[in-house]
């Protein structure tokens, strides 16, 4: 999974958002700064962020007020929020954690503390993301095999009439090239329905348009695996 460096730093505070800014830029992290809170949603569409720093206490619109609008977005729901605030009082924590925040850092700011939850709340959301995969790959590999077991009975039956046929048209050169193609491509479909039953891993590759399709040449098999 590729690591996303967007982080977005929303403070009415100049001086903050310098200072998370400069630690940021330190680490790597591209950056997008804000300091009207109302303007919060809008940045975010364009910028794209993998995780917002949000200020809570701003005029206007407050932090909280910001992030309950953020996860009522289809569109930036999934963006993880780390809170930043001076105010720890149990119900504000309660209170942002209520409108969906993963957590909060404390000011003054500090560095490694700031550094660390935002590595947590990545850690956090790769595993979510990865567990979500595995549940997506089951169903689809689950599927593939329910299709393949349908589609296996009806192929027996073509490969073994078309063998019938091979052995009737043995005196027919035209008939018996047709029949010697039917047996050819029935032992084909056999091999690309074996080969489906026993993918484990997959990757994708682009087709007609703009859709994609396993690529079962570099498709893993349990038997490979082993």
């Amino acid at each position: 999974m590729t690591l996303c460096r967007k982080v977005m730093i929303v403070d009415d505070n100049n001086l903050n958002l310098k200072l998370i800014d400069l630690i940021l830029q330190r680490e790597g992290y591209e950056t997008a700064l804000v300091s009207d809170s109302r303007t919060v949603l809008s940045v975010a569409r364009s910028f794209i962020p993998c995780l917002i720093l949000l200020d809570i206490d701003m005029p206007d619109l407050s932090g909280l007020e910001v992030c309950k609008q953020l996860k009522e977005s289809a569109e930036l729901k999934d963006i993880p929020v780390i809170f930043v605030t001076g105010n720890t009082d149990d119900d504000i924590i309660k209170k942002a954690f209520a409108v969906g925040g993963h957590d909060y850092v404390r000011k003054p700011l500090n560095e490694i503390e700031l550094l660390t939850r935002m590595n947590a709340v990545r850690d956090r959301i790769e595993l979510i993301e990865h567990i979500k995969y595995e549940e997506k790959l089951k169903g689809i590999l689950e599927l593939a095999g329910t299709i393949c077991h349908e589609f296996n009975q009806p192929l027996q039956i073509i490969s073994g009439s078309a063998e019938l046929l091979l052995l009737k048209t043995a005196e027919d050169a035209s008939g018996r090239d047709q029949a010697e193609i039917i047996v050819e491509q029935a032992l084909r479909l056999g091999a690309i329905n074996s080969k489906l039953m026993k993918i484990t891993r997959y990757k994708k590759k682009h087709y007609i348009g703009n859709s994609t399709i396993i690529d079962l040449e570099k498709a893993s098999t349990a038997r490979r695996m082993k």
